[in-house]
């Protein structure tokens, strides 16, 4: 086994462009931060954290400085082996109190350590992680709410489709109207609701009355605000659908809460969140165990944290595809190597994350923090 120690670490904030056929809201671009680390003997461990602080919190110039000011010196000389060692002392040092720490930044962390390992011990991440039950994932195209007119366009465009996961307002006749025209347009699609926390437990009841008929709903996702958990327990006494939390569950500790308080039937896994692979993991083997099904998700990632959450959903049995949009939102994903073929991505074999990433395409995209 190599004696490699991590001799180098980079931050590189980066706003990479968007699609704006696709979603016109999110700008023409959007923020992420990669974290490039380098052994002594010259290998190159990439990971990546999307900038969202609407979603955990974290800015990028938060996750900049986490990762430059206070991971990188814990990481500096490291064993790439020692991953937690690594990530107790980063835990130490940066915790939080009301989620995960800071869970962005940690993934890109754990993501970077997982990709030097494979590239050392030459293997594929999912060997790491016990070993693809797939060799192939299928994915979930996600569509934002919009006018009924609008969304029944996109979802024509997505037909071919295994399953499409449509965001809701909390609007209960528009929505259930938006819900229609999306299943009419796509009679082969699975149909996975996103509450997007914008109901009560009273509104939804009304949604779900609504939509009763509509027999291709898999799941309706975090209904309620994500500190409701008297509210969505209340719900899911009484939902004739299969009730998903999201924003609600953050960790290992959350996914025991959920089976105790019986508050939901699955529960959504992503990296962003859970802090890297293995505490996905985690949170699937403890959501298993409770009976709990597992849905696979992401914040929009480029090519690395695409891989990534792609070699750790091709280890589980997901009740759906998995929503990973990058592919469907961003103009560029700066790795070569992901076959990615309409709905379908192929699960990477080469050593760590098993794709080349374009470094130059990265610090051109930089910007200044």
């Amino acid at each position: 086994m190599s004696k490699d120690r991590i001799a180098r670490v980079e931050v590189l904030p980066a706003a990479l462009p968007v699609k704006p056929h696709e979603d016109d809201s999110r700008g023409e671009s959007q923020q992420h931060v990669f974290l490039r680390l380098e052994t002594d003997g010259g290998v190159v461990g990439w990971g990546e954290a999307r900038a969202l602080p609407s979603w955990t919190g974290e800015t990028l110039e938060s996750i900049t400085t986490t990762l430059g000011d206070y991971y990188a010196p814990v990481l500096l000389s490291a064993n790439p082996f020692a991953r937690n060692a690594i990530l107790a002392t980063c835990d130490e040092m940066v915790t939080g109190s009301g989620q995960n720490g800071m869970p962005a930044a940690r993934a890109a962390v754990d993501i970077a350590l997982h990709d030097l390992q494979g590239k050392i011990a030459g293997v594929a991440v999912h060997e790491l992680l016990g070993g693809k039950i797939t060799d192939s994932l299928h994915l979930s195209h996600s569509l934002r709410a919009d006018t009924p007119h609008a969304m029944r366009d996109a979802a024509l465009r997505y037909h071919d489709g295994r399953c499409l996961k449509v965001k809701m307002t909390g609007d209960t006749a528009v929505d259930a109207e938006r819900l229609a025209v999306v299943t009419d347009a796509a009679p082969m699609a699975a149909i996975w609701l996103d509450g997007n926390q914008n109901y009560t437990p009273t509104s939804a009841m009304v949604l779900l009355e609504r939509i009763r008929s509509s027999k291709r709903v898999v799941c309706l996702q975090q209904p309620v605000p994500s500190t409701d958990w008297f509210g969505l327990a209340r719900l899911k006494q009484r939902s004739p659908l299969p009730l998903a939390i999201d924003e609600g569950c953050f960790s290992a500790h959350d996914v025991l809460r959920v089976a105790r308080l019986e508050v939901a039937d699955l529960v959504v896994l992503k990296l962003c969140k859970a802090g890297g692979l293995r505490d996905l993991l985690r949170m699937g083997d403890l959501a298993t165990a409770a009976g709990l099904d597992l849905l696979g998700s992401g914040l929009t990632e480029a090519g690395i944290g695409l891989a990534a959450a792609v070699h750790a959903f091709s280890t589980l049995k997901l009740r759906l595809p998995p929503q990973l949009n990058g592919p469907q939102y961003l103009e560029d994903l700066c790795v070569d190597g992901l076959e990615i073929n309409h709905s379908t991505v192929k699960v990477p074999n080469g050593p760590g994350l098993g794709v080349t990433v374009d470094e130059e395409r990265i610090r051109a995209y930089g910007i200044d923090v």
